[in-house]
């Protein structure tokens, strides 16, 4: 009998404050094995990047895999936050001196090729044992497709693709960014899967979850946890004897060394943030809760990059003030550090009335939004530009006079409302959510339209 230990990580999301207590637990495991003969993989299910961290948005994920090859990572996947908040040319770069293999099997160029970095699957032979090993992510069909790629429905991909592994592989393993739903359908749906290594929705399942034969394993979010599956296989009767799933909490010692290259990487990445991008005549400040200069600001420079009659943000996007004097790269970043791009939309004037009187309601406002690319405290007020309206009684509750640059608003009308991604997504804002057509622009993010605007604008010089 042979025991193969695969220790998986997803969902990191620049998170680093435990990576260094990993590299101890992984560099203990290592010598665990090597006394015990035990074979193993380490692998990372994707998002390991997120460009919130300063550290990732200076080095462009340079930084994130000299970190995955310093820890020994062996085979990974990315994330839409690797698919789709990086350019092609960026996300190629990034990859250029990694010391570990990607698997994806549903991302192509729009030539029908898939990208050189990246290979469908895998056939590992450990001591004799040929394991199978695939990956798909998530298909944000719109973002990718603006980014020039053509990312395929996985479920598709992962069936074509087993075909091959269940001739070819006695074990196989899935490496999945496309969430637990997806997960447990492959594994109802698809016949031959022994282990799912999952990620992209960030449930903790600490001695994993079974559906039918299948191991689905996913160890939450932001690098609290190592994933451990171990998986028995009898070589006489050549079939899995069993597969059990754990977690390790990551509360070691934390490696010396790691700690001192994260400290390198960090002010490397600080130091690419350097450029100042905008001179400010003076402070402009921003306010969550009513009307400020800089969330304004904001809304007006959607409105203007995207030609929309509407600007509209929720004012809790932009998380500090900004002083006078130089504004820099890093500056930006840290006002408005989402990976968040715009978007625009139809909606009808009645839409955009309940939009408004939704924007003015305080559990709105207070609403600690988590996802969906958003990375501050609170919504926050939506604030406009194009859009004006009266409050009719001072508890703030009842608007009127609506106007759209200057007209009354026409409730038939269709307007065009050029707005945040993460919108189009949850139950925020229905209207737009449901909106028929939605037109993202890639690879821009807000901080790279508010750059834009303070540097067009009459507040710089």
């Amino acid at each position: 009998m042979i025991k193969l230990h695969f220790y998986h990580t997803n969902d990191l999301h620049s998170h680093f404050d435990h990576w260094a207590s990993l590299v101890t637990c992984l560099n203990q495991l290592r010598q665990k094995h090597a006394d015990d003969g035990d074979p193993y993989l380490v692998l990372d299910l994707g998002d390991h990047m997120d460009r919130f961290n300063p550290l990732t948005e200076g080095t462009m994920g340079k930084g994130n895999v000299t970190l995955l090859n310093e820890a020994g990572y062996d085979y990974i996947t990315i994330g839409n936050n690797e698919g789709v908040t990086l350019t092609k040319d960026a996300l190629s770069a990034a990859y250029q001196d990694r010391s570990f293999k990607i698997l994806l099997a549903n991302l192509y160029d729009l030539n029908g090729e898939r990208p050189e970095w990246c290979h469908p699957y895998t056939i590992y032979n450990i001591n004799g044992v040929k394991v199978g090993m695939t990956a798909v992510t998530a298909p944000f069909v719109p973002f990718y497709s603006r980014l020039g790629w053509d990312i395929r429905d996985p479920f598709t991909e992962l069936k074509e693709i087993m075909k091959i592994l269940r001739q070819e592989a006695d074990v196989i393993v899935l490496m999945s960014h496309a969430g637990l739903p997806f997960d447990k359908r492959a594994a109802e749906e698809i016949e031959g899967i022994d282990v799912i290594l999952g990620a992209h929705t960030h449930h903790l399942l600490e001695n994993g979850l079974r559906v039918g034969p299948v191991l689905i394993a996913q160890t939450g979010k932001f690098g609290h946890y190592l994933g451990h599956v171990a998986i028995s296989y009898d070589e006489v009767s050549q079939k899995v004897i069993q597969k059990e799933a754990s977690i390790i909490p990551l509360d070691q010692e934390p490696d010396q060394d790691t700690d001192e290259l994260l400290s390198h990487i960090t002010r490397d990445g600080a130091t690419q943030l350097q450029k100042v991008v905008a001179t400010l005549d003076y402070q402009m400040h921003t306010e969550w809760f009513g009307d400020s200069e800089l969330p304004l600001l904001m809304a007006e420079a959607l409105r203007e990059w995207c030609q929309g009659d509407i600007g509209m943000v929720n004012a809790g996007v932009i998380l500090e003030d900004l002083e006078a004097g130089e504004v820099t790269k890093a500056d930006i970043h840290r006002i408005c550090p989402h990976p968040i791009n715009p978007c625009k939309v139809p909606l009808k004037g009645e839409q955009i009335k309940a939009m408004v009187e939704k924007g003015i309601a305080k559990d709105f406002q207070t609403y600690e939004l988590k996802g969906f690319g958003f990375r501050g405290k609170v919504l926050g007020k939506l604030v406009f530009s194009g859009l004006t309206y009266r409050l009719s009684d001072e508890n703030d509750v009842c608007i009127k006079d609506i106007k759209i640059n200057g007209e009354l608003i026409d409730m038939g009308k269709i307007y065009s409302v050029a707005t945040t991604d993460m919108f189009t997504f949850g139950k925020l804002l229905t209207e737009v959510k449901l909106a028929k057509q939605k037109d993202y622009y890639l690879p821009e993010m807000l901080r790279d339209l508010l750059a834009w605007k303070l540097k067009e604008d009459r507040h710089s010089h």
